[in-house]
Formats: structure tokens, sequence, C-alpha cells
């Protein structure tokens, strides 16, 4: 998640902005932008953008400091729209709520900050408060096909919001959309995917179940399961279509899956109180618990043979050999899930020892193997699943259509993904990885040469199965 909006500098954070910094972290929030208030006072946000390098700013005057604006202070924008970690120009707009300076001081210093943006080339932030039709029209004013931005804690109605989706601009939603008294999910609904972004507006507009707390980046992921309720999908889409717009347009460059796993931390709702938040609850958006399912890949069966008498090695490898199987999997927590396999592969490339087998061949070496482990589930909660595999297995060959011979153990390592795609009827999980069975022990053999000799064999043994992979997860 990105937190579009989040007053860090203010003085409400002067305890404690490193833990507060640490929960946002904890709680999925990848990025933090610091709107300015005034021009005159950056360093705490200037400091935080060197300390975190996850944390970036925006330069400007807010509304409320109109009335006093300079030219100097207007030049120190433009100034400050060239430094490093300056992603936006901002918070500027029109605030009629309150009387702090006239509709006109304000109207000309937001034109000003427009105009800066265009020729700097960022977007804007924008307050807006009880001054729809002079902000729509400022902006239709001043657009030149260059301007973008963003109507930040917006709550104008569908109208206002279908003029600024016109305007080349976002809207950002934030706690209000949580409270008893809002009533305006339509436009929660009418914003289209790739212009909704989300934000808190620290330390002031707290969600619920905080409300009357000071309000901080780690509650984020309350506006994002009330705008998930909202628009009907679910919680892991919200963070992934706010995340890239705000990435679009402020130009952020941020992993987007470094932190989604941590979406659904339990300690952020375990005080939730659901009476508060009008029945809406938080749901894991891809329920997981028991899987089973298939696999099928090329194999390729790598030997490496030690003639005993030359005192040689030689490697050999027969690839492509078609490899199927089944598996079942348990989801015991969060990122971690226990697995078992069995594959099957049936190798026909063998050449066969003359004098062990003087018919040629005449029936094809089968490889079973069973798999056991664990694997780690990098963003959980994401709908791409990255993840580690770490377990054993146990070998049998059939060789030449013989009976199976002694187990060989076999350590098993991979690495894979998998997308989670929601059903009526439970969840489908295709896949893909590649896992490699190292055996343990050492197999003795007679190979026979090009020339006819024959000599005895050490052989070491690892097979490499890159796999498709397939789960079914029932809705319990």
């Amino acid at each position: 998640m990105i937190d579009t909006h989040a007053h860090l500098d203010t003085e409400h954070f002067d305890a404690d902005r490193a833990e507060v910094l640490h929960r946002a972290r904890q709680a999925g929030v990848e990025a933090v932008i610091i709107p300015a208030i005034t021009i005159d006072n950056t360093e705490t946000a200037e400091q935080l953008c060197q300390e975190f390098d996850w944390v970036y700013r925006a330069a400007g005057i807010h509304p409320h400091h109109a009335k006093d604006v300079t030219l100097s202070q207007l030049e120190q924008v433009e100034k400050h729209a060239a430094s490093d970690k300056v992603v936006a120009i901002g918070e500027i707009g029109l605030d009629y709520y309150y009387d702090f300076a006239s509709p006109a001081e304000q109207q000309k210093v937001f034109r000003e900050q427009l105009r800066i943006a265009k020729r700097v080339g960022l977007p804007v932030i924008i307050h807006n408060r009880e001054a729809d039709n002079d902000i729509l029209r400022i902006l239709e004013e001043e657009q030149d096909g260059s301007l973008q931005g963003v109507l930040h804690c917006f709550s104008s109605a569908v109208e206002v919001l279908r003029r600024a989706l016109e305007l080349r601009m976002y809207v950002s939603f934030t706690g209000n959309i949580t409270f008893k008294r809002w009533t305006n999910d339509t436009v929660l609904q009418a914003v289209p995917d790739d212009r909704v972004m989300v934000e808190t507006d620290s330390p002031y507009m707290t969600p619920v179940p905080h409300r009357g707390k000071r309000n901080e980046p780690a509650f984020l992921p309350y506006i994002v399961q009330r705008l998930a309720q909202a628009r009907s999908m679910t919680v892991e889409d919200i963070v992934m279509k706010t995340t890239q717009n705000a990435k679009r347009l402020f130009g952020l460059a941020v992993c987007i899956t470094m932190l989604l796993g941590c979406l659904a931390n339990s300690r952020l709702y375990a005080d939730t109180n659901q009476s508060e938040l009008d029945s809406v609850e938080y749901i894991h958006p891809y329920p997981r618990v028991l899987g089973v399912g298939g696999l099928a890949g090329p194999n390729t069966i790598v030997e490496t043979q030690r003639l005993l008498a030359l005192d040689r090695t030689q490697p050999l490898s027969y690839e492509g050999i078609p490899a199927f199987g089944a598996m079942a999997v348990w989801e015991f927590a969060d990122r971690w899930m226990i697995e078992a396999a069995y594959v099957f592969s049936e190798n026909r490339k063998v050449l066969y020892d003359p004098v062990a087998n003087p018919w040629g061949q005449q029936n094809p070496d089968r490889y079973h193997v069973v798999e056991m482990g664990i694997r780690y589930l990098f963003n959980p909660y994401s709908r791409v699943v990255f993840y580690g595999f770490l377990g054993g297995g146990s070998l049998w060959v059939s060789r030449d259509g013989g009976p199976l011979g002694a187990p060989q153990l076999a350590v098993t390592p991979g690495i894979g993904l998998f997308i989670n795609i929601s059903t009526a009827v439970g969840l489908f999980v295709p896949g893909g990885e590649w896992r490699l069975n190292f055996l343990l022990s050492e197999e003795e053999r007679f190979i026979t040469m090009g020339n006819g000799e024959r000599y005895k064999a050490q052989i070491s043994t690892f097979l490499s199965i890159p796999r498709f992979t397939v789960l079914y997860f029932p809705r319990w």
C-alpha cells in the first residue's frame, strides 16, 4: 500500500516518528508521501526523506496560508521542486470552509502553483473544501494537456468526479469513508480502477475503529478494506490498483510486491469494533487451507559417472523426460505450507549394458519420487505469490522393467510462484516451479563404453524438474 498523503512532519509526531514509520511498515505500507503545508518549514520532511528511502515529499503552500504568500515563497516552491524525493506540488488548492484567506487570495496562489507544476513537470496534490466549482474552473483554465494531479480526501458528488476525471485528475480517499455519517458510496463505486488512490491524511481523518485518536499510516488498511467493500473487490485488488496508480502519478520507484504480505497483520485488526465498522468484516482475499492437485513437467536426469578402474569421471544427462504426479498442501500459517508430492517419470532414452541385457532396450527405466517439505510464501495475500521450497524425498528406480531398487534419500530445494483464482466453488491455484532432487547416496552400476568395454562405475544423480502445477482449495 502507498499512503499518498500523511503529514508526518507536523508536531503531532514529534515524540515517535520512527515508531510510527515502523508500524506503517509492519502494516504493509511500502511508501509514504508527505505533503507540505508551508514552504518555510521543510526540514523535518527533508530529514525523513533522507533517513527512509521509502518516504517522499511534496512542495507547496496550503490555502490556509494564501493570505501571506510572497513572491519569494513561490520561488522557493519552484526551487524545492527540483530537490531529490520531491514528487509533487502540494498541498495546494482552495478552502472556503475556513476564513484564513479570501477566495480571491486563495485562487491566485492556487493558480500560480499550478503553473509551477506545469513548468517543473510534477503532478499536484489538491485540497478542496466547499470549493468544487472554482477548483474545477481553475483546473480547466490551466489545463494545457500537461497538468495531472489528485484531489485528495475526495468527498464531492459524482458530477464533480466526472469533471475531475476529464481534467486528468485522480482522486484519493481517506478515513472519512469509514465514518457512520458517510453516505456517498456512489462516488466510491464510480471511480475508474486506474484513477483511485488511498491516503490517511495523518494525523487527521482517523478511520473507524480508532476515531478520536491520532491518525497514522499504519491505519491505512482500514481505508483499503472499506473501499474494497464498497467496490465489491478484494482487498488485494484494491492494494494492487491503488499502488500502481500512485506509482504512475508520482513516479515512485518502489517494489509493488515487497510488503503486500503484511496487509492482514492480525494485531492491527485485533481491537476492531465490528459495530463501529458497520458490519464490514476483514476477509482474507485468498483463503487457503487444504489443497490437492497435480503437476507435470520435463524431467532432466543428470548422472555423474565415476569409472573406478580408469579413475575418470564423465557426465551424462537425459533431458526432456515427461514427469507427472499428484500433490497435497496444508497452509498451517500465513506464510507456511506443508506439501507432499508424488512424481513419476519414464526414461526411454537410457542405453542398456548389452551383457546384462542381450536383447537390447526392452523396457524403460521408471523413476518414482516422493517429496515432503515446506513452502515459505513471500507475499501470501497477493494474487501472484512467490515462494521457496525446502524438503526431502525418496527415489525408487525400476531399471529395464525390473523390480524397484532400494529407496535413495534426496534433499529437495525449489522456487516457484502460483496465481490465486477465486471461483464460486473454491480457489484454483495454477503455478510453476523449478525443483531439484539431489540424491544423498551413490549407486554402483556397470557402464558399457562405445568400444564395448565394461567398467564398474559409482554414479551420483540429481533430478531437475521444472513443473507446472495446479491446486484446488475447496470453499469450506
